[in-house]
Protein backbone atom coordinates (compact mmCIF):
# COMPACT_ATOMS: atom_id res chain seq x y z
CA UNK A 1 0.00 0.00 0.00
CA UNK A 2 1.18 3.77 0.51
CA UNK A 3 4.32 4.07 1.86
CA UNK A 4 3.13 5.66 5.09
CA UNK A 5 0.03 4.68 5.43
CA UNK A 6 -1.96 5.96 8.60
CA UNK A 7 0.85 9.05 9.49
CA UNK A 8 2.03 11.87 7.69
CA UNK A 9 5.74 12.05 6.86
CA UNK A 10 8.10 14.96 8.23
CA UNK A 11 8.85 17.44 5.36
CA UNK A 12 6.72 16.91 2.70
CA UNK A 13 4.33 20.08 3.21
CA UNK A 14 4.53 22.39 1.08
CA UNK A 15 6.91 25.56 1.97
CA UNK A 16 7.02 28.66 0.19
CA UNK A 17 10.52 27.82 -1.33
CA UNK A 18 8.77 25.32 -3.46
CA UNK A 19 7.11 28.03 -4.96
CA UNK A 20 9.01 27.41 -8.45
CA UNK A 21 7.45 23.62 -8.94
CA UNK A 22 4.26 25.07 -10.57
CA UNK A 23 4.07 28.95 -11.04
CA UNK A 24 1.18 31.05 -11.84
CA UNK A 25 -1.24 29.63 -13.89
CA UNK A 26 -1.93 30.84 -17.10
CA UNK A 27 -5.52 32.23 -18.73
CA UNK A 28 -5.24 29.33 -21.22
CA UNK A 29 -4.50 26.64 -18.77
CA UNK A 30 -7.48 28.20 -16.28
CA UNK A 31 -9.69 27.56 -18.77
CA UNK A 32 -9.12 24.04 -18.71
CA UNK A 33 -10.02 23.54 -15.04
CA UNK A 34 -13.13 24.51 -14.63
CA UNK A 35 -14.72 25.49 -10.83
CA UNK A 36 -14.93 22.66 -8.91
CA UNK A 37 -15.79 22.09 -5.32
CA UNK A 38 -16.68 18.76 -3.60
CA UNK A 39 -19.05 17.37 -0.84
CA UNK A 40 -19.18 15.01 2.13
CA UNK A 41 -21.54 12.16 1.37
CA UNK A 42 -20.28 9.69 3.99
CA UNK A 43 -18.36 9.52 7.18
CA UNK A 44 -17.57 7.17 9.54
CA UNK A 45 -15.88 4.74 7.88
CA UNK A 46 -12.90 2.87 9.43
CA UNK A 47 -9.81 3.21 6.68
CA UNK A 48 -11.84 3.64 3.78
CA UNK A 49 -9.30 2.61 1.00
CA UNK A 50 -11.31 2.27 -2.15
CA UNK A 51 -15.08 3.47 -3.74
CA UNK A 52 -16.60 1.72 -7.00
CA UNK A 53 -19.79 0.81 -8.59
CA UNK A 54 -20.92 -2.39 -10.18
CA UNK A 55 -21.26 -1.58 -14.43
CA UNK A 56 -24.37 -0.28 -14.67
CA UNK A 57 -25.35 0.49 -11.09
CA UNK A 58 -26.24 4.34 -10.70
CA UNK A 59 -27.45 4.38 -7.26
CA UNK A 60 -25.23 3.38 -5.09
CA UNK A 61 -21.22 3.20 -4.29
CA UNK A 62 -19.36 0.09 -2.57
CA UNK A 63 -16.72 1.24 -0.28
CA UNK A 64 -14.32 -1.07 0.60
CA UNK A 65 -12.31 -0.60 4.51
CA UNK A 66 -8.54 -1.64 4.68
CA UNK A 67 -9.87 -4.05 7.69
CA UNK A 68 -8.50 -4.46 11.64
CA UNK A 69 -7.51 -7.95 13.50
CA UNK A 70 -8.29 -10.57 10.83
CA UNK A 71 -11.55 -8.93 8.76
CA UNK A 72 -11.90 -5.86 6.44
CA UNK A 73 -15.67 -4.35 5.56
CA UNK A 74 -17.15 -3.50 2.33
CA UNK A 75 -19.66 -1.28 2.87
CA UNK A 76 -22.71 0.23 0.63
CA UNK A 77 -23.40 3.84 0.26
CA UNK A 78 -26.72 5.09 -0.99
CA UNK A 79 -25.94 7.65 -3.40
CA UNK A 80 -30.16 9.05 -3.41
CA UNK A 81 -29.46 10.34 0.33
CA UNK A 82 -26.02 9.92 0.76
CA UNK A 83 -26.77 6.84 3.46
CA UNK A 84 -24.96 3.76 4.31
CA UNK A 85 -26.10 0.95 4.89
CA UNK A 86 -25.69 -0.52 8.84
CA UNK A 87 -24.63 -4.61 7.77
CA UNK A 88 -21.72 -4.57 5.53
CA UNK A 89 -22.22 -5.87 2.46
CA UNK A 90 -19.68 -8.57 3.03
CA UNK A 91 -16.96 -9.18 5.55
CA UNK A 92 -13.81 -10.25 4.34
CA UNK A 93 -12.17 -13.18 6.55
CA UNK A 94 -8.77 -14.96 6.49
CA UNK A 95 -6.54 -11.52 6.21
CA UNK A 96 -3.99 -9.89 7.81
CA UNK A 97 -3.70 -6.46 8.44
CA UNK A 98 -2.13 -3.12 8.99
CA UNK A 99 0.51 -1.26 7.61
CA UNK A 100 0.41 -1.84 4.00
CA UNK A 101 -1.92 -4.56 4.42
CA UNK A 102 -5.39 -5.66 4.61
CA UNK A 103 -8.51 -5.81 2.15
CA UNK A 104 -6.76 -3.75 -0.78
CA UNK A 105 -8.75 -3.57 -3.60
CA UNK A 106 -12.49 -3.91 -5.38
CA UNK A 107 -13.97 -4.52 -9.07
CA UNK A 108 -16.89 -6.34 -10.57
CA UNK A 109 -17.37 -8.44 -13.24
CA UNK A 110 -18.40 -7.21 -16.20
CA UNK A 111 -21.60 -8.98 -16.14
CA UNK A 112 -22.23 -8.80 -12.65
CA UNK A 113 -25.48 -7.70 -12.76
CA UNK A 114 -26.22 -11.26 -14.41
CA UNK A 115 -23.69 -13.41 -12.57
CA UNK A 116 -23.09 -11.31 -9.09
CA UNK A 117 -19.42 -12.25 -9.18
CA UNK A 118 -16.77 -9.18 -7.84
CA UNK A 119 -12.97 -9.53 -6.50
CA UNK A 120 -11.29 -8.69 -4.00
CA UNK A 121 -7.55 -7.88 -4.01
CA UNK A 122 -6.43 -9.24 -0.19
CA UNK A 123 -3.31 -9.82 1.84
CA UNK A 124 -4.12 -13.39 3.32
CA UNK A 125 -3.10 -14.43 6.95
CA UNK A 126 0.50 -15.66 5.78
CA UNK A 127 0.83 -11.94 4.59
CA UNK A 128 0.81 -13.46 0.80
CA UNK A 129 -1.78 -11.18 -1.67
CA UNK A 130 -4.91 -13.57 -2.62
CA UNK A 131 -6.78 -12.40 -5.84
CA UNK A 132 -10.76 -13.84 -4.18
CA UNK A 133 -13.84 -14.31 -5.92
CA UNK A 134 -17.32 -13.82 -4.64
CA UNK A 135 -20.49 -13.78 -5.36
CA UNK A 136 -23.51 -11.55 -4.58
CA UNK A 137 -26.61 -13.30 -2.31
CA UNK A 138 -30.08 -13.27 -2.96
CA UNK A 139 -30.41 -9.94 -1.41
CA UNK A 140 -28.58 -7.18 -3.76
CA UNK A 141 -27.08 -5.80 -0.64
CA UNK A 142 -25.41 -8.91 0.88
CA UNK A 143 -23.21 -10.90 -0.94
CA UNK A 144 -22.43 -14.91 0.43
CA UNK A 145 -19.58 -14.71 3.13
CA UNK A 146 -17.53 -17.75 1.45
CA UNK A 147 -15.69 -16.94 -1.16
CA UNK A 148 -16.38 -19.29 -4.36
CA UNK A 149 -12.73 -19.20 -5.06
CA UNK A 150 -9.12 -18.13 -4.94
CA UNK A 151 -8.04 -17.04 -8.19
CA UNK A 152 -4.18 -16.42 -7.61
CA UNK A 153 -1.95 -16.33 -4.68
CA UNK A 154 1.27 -14.17 -4.77
CA UNK A 155 4.25 -14.45 -2.01
CA UNK A 156 5.29 -11.42 -0.50
CA UNK A 157 8.66 -11.70 0.61
CA UNK A 158 8.40 -8.63 2.72
CA UNK A 159 4.80 -6.53 4.67
CA UNK A 160 5.32 -3.50 2.31
CA UNK A 161 4.63 -2.77 -1.79
CA UNK A 162 1.84 -5.22 -2.06
CA UNK A 163 0.37 -3.29 -4.91
CA UNK A 164 -3.67 -3.67 -4.30
CA UNK A 165 -5.38 -2.40 -6.95
CA UNK A 166 -7.92 -4.47 -9.64
CA UNK A 167 -9.77 -3.82 -12.28
CA UNK A 168 -11.24 -4.73 -15.36
CA UNK A 169 -10.09 -2.68 -18.53
CA UNK A 170 -13.15 -1.43 -21.07
CA UNK A 171 -11.43 -2.26 -23.86
CA UNK A 172 -12.93 -4.23 -27.32
CA UNK A 173 -11.91 -7.79 -27.06
CA UNK A 174 -10.45 -7.28 -23.38
CA UNK A 175 -13.87 -9.10 -21.68
CA UNK A 176 -13.19 -10.98 -18.84
CA UNK A 177 -9.91 -9.97 -18.38
CA UNK A 178 -8.28 -8.68 -14.68
CA UNK A 179 -6.10 -6.11 -13.90
CA UNK A 180 -3.76 -6.63 -11.20
CA UNK A 181 -1.03 -4.63 -9.73
CA UNK A 182 1.64 -5.64 -7.60
CA UNK A 183 4.36 -4.08 -5.85
CA UNK A 184 8.27 -5.34 -6.10
CA UNK A 185 7.69 -7.05 -2.82
CA UNK A 186 9.57 -4.46 -0.60
CA UNK A 187 12.24 -3.53 1.38
CA UNK A 188 14.56 -0.64 -0.49
CA UNK A 189 15.66 -0.42 -3.86
CA UNK A 190 14.01 -3.62 -4.61
CA UNK A 191 16.60 -5.82 -2.78
CA UNK A 192 16.64 -7.93 0.01
CA UNK A 193 15.64 -11.76 0.38
CA UNK A 194 13.39 -12.72 -2.27
CA UNK A 195 14.39 -10.20 -4.61
CA UNK A 196 15.44 -11.79 -7.57
CA UNK A 197 19.14 -10.42 -9.08
CA UNK A 198 20.43 -8.75 -11.06
CA UNK A 199 17.81 -6.38 -11.39
CA UNK A 200 15.13 -7.03 -8.53
CA UNK A 201 11.65 -8.25 -9.05
CA UNK A 202 10.38 -5.25 -11.23
CA UNK A 203 12.55 -5.65 -13.79
CA UNK A 204 12.11 -9.68 -13.97
CA UNK A 205 9.70 -10.48 -16.42
CA UNK A 206 9.55 -14.40 -14.45
CA UNK A 207 8.26 -12.74 -11.37
CA UNK A 208 4.92 -11.58 -10.56
CA UNK A 209 6.36 -8.35 -8.13
CA UNK A 210 6.69 -5.17 -9.67
CA UNK A 211 4.20 -6.11 -12.35
CA UNK A 212 0.65 -5.52 -14.14
CA UNK A 213 -0.90 -8.78 -14.32
CA UNK A 214 -3.52 -9.56 -16.16
CA UNK A 215 -5.81 -13.10 -16.19
CA UNK A 216 -8.79 -13.92 -17.79
CA UNK A 217 -11.70 -14.74 -14.73
CA UNK A 218 -14.19 -16.90 -17.37
CA UNK A 219 -11.75 -19.84 -18.14
CA UNK A 220 -9.17 -22.12 -16.65
CA UNK A 221 -5.92 -22.71 -18.43
CA UNK A 222 -4.64 -24.89 -15.66
CA UNK A 223 -6.95 -27.59 -14.37
CA UNK A 224 -4.20 -29.47 -13.27
CA UNK A 225 -3.36 -27.02 -11.12
CA UNK A 226 -5.74 -25.85 -7.99
CA UNK A 227 -3.19 -22.74 -7.56
CA UNK A 228 -3.91 -21.64 -10.71
CA UNK A 229 -7.52 -21.02 -11.68
CA UNK A 230 -8.07 -18.27 -14.65
CA UNK A 231 -7.15 -18.10 -18.03
CA UNK A 232 -4.15 -16.43 -19.95
CA UNK A 233 -5.15 -14.00 -22.16
CA UNK A 234 -3.97 -14.89 -25.78
CA UNK A 235 -2.13 -11.26 -26.52
CA UNK A 236 -0.52 -11.49 -22.89
CA UNK A 237 3.18 -10.44 -23.61
CA UNK A 238 5.09 -12.96 -22.05
CA UNK A 239 4.77 -16.69 -23.18
CA UNK A 240 6.28 -18.91 -20.29
CA UNK A 241 9.58 -19.22 -22.18
CA UNK A 242 10.78 -15.12 -21.85
CA UNK A 243 8.23 -14.56 -18.56
CA UNK A 244 6.17 -15.41 -16.75
CA UNK A 245 2.68 -15.87 -19.25
CA UNK A 246 0.62 -13.39 -16.36
CA UNK A 247 2.50 -10.51 -16.92
CA UNK A 248 0.98 -7.81 -18.78
CA UNK A 249 3.39 -4.77 -17.96
CA UNK A 250 6.54 -4.40 -15.79
CA UNK A 251 9.14 -2.23 -13.83
CA UNK A 252 6.56 -0.65 -11.41
CA UNK A 253 7.51 -0.56 -7.33
CA UNK A 254 4.29 0.19 -5.45
CA UNK A 255 1.29 0.80 -7.71
CA UNK A 256 -1.22 0.95 -5.18
CA UNK A 257 -4.02 2.58 -7.41
CA UNK A 258 -4.72 3.15 -10.68
CA UNK A 259 -7.72 2.93 -13.59
CA UNK A 260 -8.76 3.11 -17.01
CA UNK A 261 -10.07 5.68 -18.86
CA UNK A 262 -13.53 4.04 -19.17
CA UNK A 263 -13.95 6.14 -22.80
CA UNK A 264 -10.64 6.23 -24.09
CA UNK A 265 -9.26 3.07 -22.68
CA UNK A 266 -6.05 4.35 -21.69
CA UNK A 267 -4.65 3.02 -18.18
CA UNK A 268 -3.16 5.27 -15.55
CA UNK A 269 -1.03 4.07 -13.07
CA UNK A 270 0.34 6.05 -9.71
CA UNK A 271 3.45 4.65 -8.79
CA UNK A 272 5.00 5.35 -5.45
CA UNK A 273 8.30 6.15 -4.88
CA UNK A 274 11.07 5.91 -2.98
CA UNK A 275 12.89 8.79 -1.75
CA UNK A 276 12.93 10.91 -4.13
CA UNK A 277 9.61 10.86 -6.79
CA UNK A 278 6.61 9.77 -7.32
CA UNK A 279 4.78 9.18 -10.96
CA UNK A 280 1.93 8.70 -12.55
CA UNK A 281 2.58 6.15 -15.88
CA UNK A 282 0.26 5.87 -18.78
CA UNK A 283 -0.10 2.66 -20.85
CA UNK A 284 -1.82 3.11 -24.00
CA UNK A 285 -4.69 1.11 -25.18
CA UNK A 286 -3.51 1.24 -28.57
CA UNK A 287 -0.69 -1.40 -27.11
CA UNK A 288 -3.57 -3.79 -26.27
CA UNK A 289 -0.86 -6.69 -25.89
CA UNK A 290 1.06 -4.44 -23.13
CA UNK A 291 4.81 -5.11 -23.02
CA UNK A 292 5.71 -1.52 -21.26
CA UNK A 293 8.49 -2.12 -18.77
CA UNK A 294 7.91 1.25 -16.87
CA UNK A 295 11.75 1.34 -15.29
CA UNK A 296 11.73 0.47 -12.21
CA UNK A 297 14.11 0.02 -10.38
CA UNK A 298 16.47 1.69 -12.75
CA UNK A 299 14.47 4.84 -12.96
CA UNK A 300 12.55 6.90 -9.84
CA UNK A 301 9.99 8.90 -12.01
CA UNK A 302 12.43 10.84 -14.30
CA UNK A 303 15.52 10.26 -12.84
CA UNK A 304 17.99 7.65 -12.47
CA UNK A 305 17.34 5.60 -8.92
CA UNK A 306 19.32 7.54 -6.48
CA UNK A 307 20.37 5.01 -3.56
CA UNK A 308 21.37 1.47 -3.35
CA UNK A 309 24.42 -0.18 -2.77
CA UNK A 310 25.67 -1.40 -5.13
CA UNK A 311 24.05 1.15 -6.66
CA UNK A 312 20.74 0.47 -8.64
CA UNK A 313 19.92 3.29 -10.76
CA UNK A 314 20.84 4.02 -14.47
CA UNK A 315 19.66 5.11 -17.73
CA UNK A 316 16.44 4.03 -19.34
CA UNK A 317 16.46 0.56 -20.29
CA UNK A 318 15.83 0.37 -24.70
CA UNK A 319 12.01 0.77 -25.06
CA UNK A 320 10.97 1.57 -22.01
CA UNK A 321 7.87 3.58 -21.25
CA UNK A 322 8.61 7.14 -18.77
CA UNK A 323 6.08 8.42 -17.09
CA UNK A 324 4.05 11.16 -17.65
CA UNK A 325 4.22 13.24 -14.76
CA UNK A 326 6.95 12.88 -12.05
CA UNK A 327 7.38 14.79 -8.55
CA UNK A 328 9.53 15.90 -5.75
CA UNK A 329 9.48 15.54 -2.21
CA UNK A 330 8.94 19.04 -2.05
CA UNK A 331 5.69 18.93 -3.43
CA UNK A 332 4.56 15.06 -1.92
CA UNK A 333 5.82 11.74 -0.50
CA UNK A 334 2.72 8.70 -1.18
CA UNK A 335 1.23 9.19 -5.11
CA UNK A 336 -2.60 7.74 -4.88
CA UNK A 337 -3.23 7.22 -8.73
CA UNK A 338 -7.17 8.58 -9.92
CA UNK A 339 -9.33 8.41 -12.66
CA UNK A 340 -10.07 10.66 -15.91
CA UNK A 341 -12.97 12.41 -15.54
CA UNK A 342 -16.53 10.93 -17.84
CA UNK A 343 -19.43 11.73 -16.06
CA UNK A 344 -22.24 14.90 -16.90
CA UNK A 345 -21.97 17.04 -14.10
CA UNK A 346 -18.99 18.96 -14.85
CA UNK A 347 -18.87 19.47 -18.48
CA UNK A 348 -15.37 21.42 -18.47
CA UNK A 349 -13.68 18.47 -16.53
CA UNK A 350 -14.39 16.02 -19.47
CA UNK A 351 -11.20 13.74 -19.99
CA UNK A 352 -9.00 15.43 -17.15
CA UNK A 353 -7.48 12.96 -14.85
CA UNK A 354 -7.53 13.97 -11.40
CA UNK A 355 -5.15 12.13 -8.83
CA UNK A 356 -3.33 13.16 -4.85
CA UNK A 357 -0.66 12.83 -2.68
CA UNK A 358 -1.85 10.84 0.38
CA UNK A 359 1.21 12.16 2.43
CA UNK A 360 0.97 15.85 1.64
CA UNK A 361 -2.64 15.52 1.19
CA UNK A 362 -2.35 17.77 -2.60
CA UNK A 363 -5.05 16.99 -5.10
CA UNK A 364 -4.08 17.40 -8.70
CA UNK A 365 -5.40 17.50 -12.78
CA UNK A 366 -3.69 16.85 -15.94
CA UNK A 367 -4.66 16.44 -19.44
CA UNK A 368 -3.21 13.62 -21.83
CA UNK A 369 -4.39 13.12 -25.19
CA UNK A 370 -3.59 9.59 -26.09
CA UNK A 371 -0.54 10.63 -27.19
CA UNK A 372 0.95 13.67 -25.18
CA UNK A 373 0.56 15.61 -21.97
CA UNK A 374 -1.38 18.76 -22.52
CA UNK A 375 -2.02 20.34 -19.74
CA UNK A 376 0.61 19.66 -17.16
CA UNK A 377 0.11 18.73 -13.09
CA UNK A 378 -2.01 21.61 -11.88
CA UNK A 379 -2.78 21.89 -8.28
CA UNK A 380 -6.74 21.84 -7.64
CA UNK A 381 -6.43 21.56 -3.77
CA UNK A 382 -7.96 24.30 -2.75
CA UNK A 383 -10.43 24.24 -5.57
CA UNK A 384 -12.11 20.94 -3.63
CA UNK A 385 -12.09 21.82 -0.06
CA UNK A 386 -14.84 21.43 0.86
CA UNK A 387 -15.49 24.06 3.76
CA UNK A 388 -17.62 24.18 6.70
CA UNK A 389 -14.87 22.64 9.11
CA UNK A 390 -14.38 19.83 6.98
CA UNK A 391 -11.02 19.23 5.35
CA UNK A 392 -9.84 16.46 3.01
CA UNK A 393 -6.63 14.49 4.60
CA UNK A 394 -5.06 12.08 3.57
CA UNK A 395 -6.18 10.83 -0.08
CA UNK A 396 -5.96 6.97 -0.16
CA UNK A 397 -7.88 6.58 -3.24
CA UNK A 398 -10.26 8.00 -6.25
CA UNK A 399 -13.64 6.37 -7.28
CA UNK A 400 -15.73 6.09 -9.65
CA UNK A 401 -19.81 5.65 -9.38
CA UNK A 402 -21.76 4.14 -12.45
CA UNK A 403 -22.27 7.32 -13.97
CA UNK A 404 -18.89 8.78 -14.22
CA UNK A 405 -18.71 10.69 -11.40
CA UNK A 406 -15.58 10.65 -9.43
CA UNK A 407 -15.27 10.85 -5.81
CA UNK A 408 -12.06 11.14 -3.45
CA UNK A 409 -11.57 8.51 -0.51
CA UNK A 410 -9.76 10.06 3.16
CA UNK A 411 -8.07 7.41 4.67
CA UNK A 412 -9.13 9.18 8.23
CA UNK A 413 -13.22 8.04 7.79
CA UNK A 414 -14.69 10.45 4.69
CA UNK A 415 -15.86 9.98 1.27
CA UNK A 416 -16.45 13.14 -1.13
CA UNK A 417 -18.23 13.75 -4.51
CA UNK A 418 -16.44 16.23 -6.33
CA UNK A 419 -18.67 19.00 -7.72
CA UNK A 420 -18.92 22.06 -9.51
CA UNK A 421 -18.46 25.33 -7.72
CA UNK A 422 -22.30 25.88 -7.08
CA UNK A 423 -21.51 29.68 -7.49
CA UNK A 424 -19.79 29.80 -10.38
CA UNK A 425 -22.61 30.59 -12.81
CA UNK A 426 -23.73 33.52 -10.62
CA UNK A 427 -20.65 34.46 -10.46
CA UNK A 428 -20.28 34.86 -14.04
CA UNK A 429 -23.15 36.35 -14.25
CA UNK A 430 -22.26 38.83 -11.96
CA UNK A 431 -19.34 39.95 -13.73
CA UNK A 432 -17.36 37.98 -10.69
CA UNK A 433 -15.39 35.87 -13.45
CA UNK A 434 -11.98 37.68 -12.58
CA UNK A 435 -12.44 36.91 -8.53
CA UNK A 436 -13.19 33.65 -9.25
CA UNK A 437 -9.64 33.36 -11.49
CA UNK A 438 -7.43 34.96 -8.83
CA UNK A 439 -8.77 32.37 -5.89
CA UNK A 440 -7.81 29.72 -8.65
CA UNK A 441 -4.77 31.13 -9.43
CA UNK A 442 -3.94 31.98 -5.80
CA UNK A 443 -4.53 28.08 -4.95
CA UNK A 444 -2.50 27.19 -7.39
CA UNK A 445 0.83 29.44 -7.14
CA UNK A 446 2.65 27.20 -4.91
Amino acid sequence: MCRTLGRRPLGVMPTLAAAGIFGLMSVSASAQVPPLDSQRVASGLSAPIFAGAPPGDTSRLFIAEQGSGSTANIRILNLAGNTLNTAPFLTVGGLSTGGERGLLGLAFHPSYATNGLFYVNVTNTAGNTEIREYMRSGDPNVATATPVRTLLTIPQPQANHNGGWLGFSPRPGDAGNLYITTGDGGAGNDQASGHIEPGGNAQNTSALLGKVLRINVDRDDFPADAAKNYGIPANNPFNGTNGAQEVFAYGLRNPFRASFDRTAGHMYIGDVGQDTREEVDFQSAARPGGGDNFQWRLREGTIATPSGNPVVGGAAPANSTGPIDDYPRSVGSTITGGYVYRGSDIPGLQGAYLYGDFGSSRLFLLRHDGNAVTLGRTEITADLAPGGGLSINNPSSFGEDGRGELYIVDYGGEVFRITPEPAASGLLLLGGAAAVLRRRRAARAI
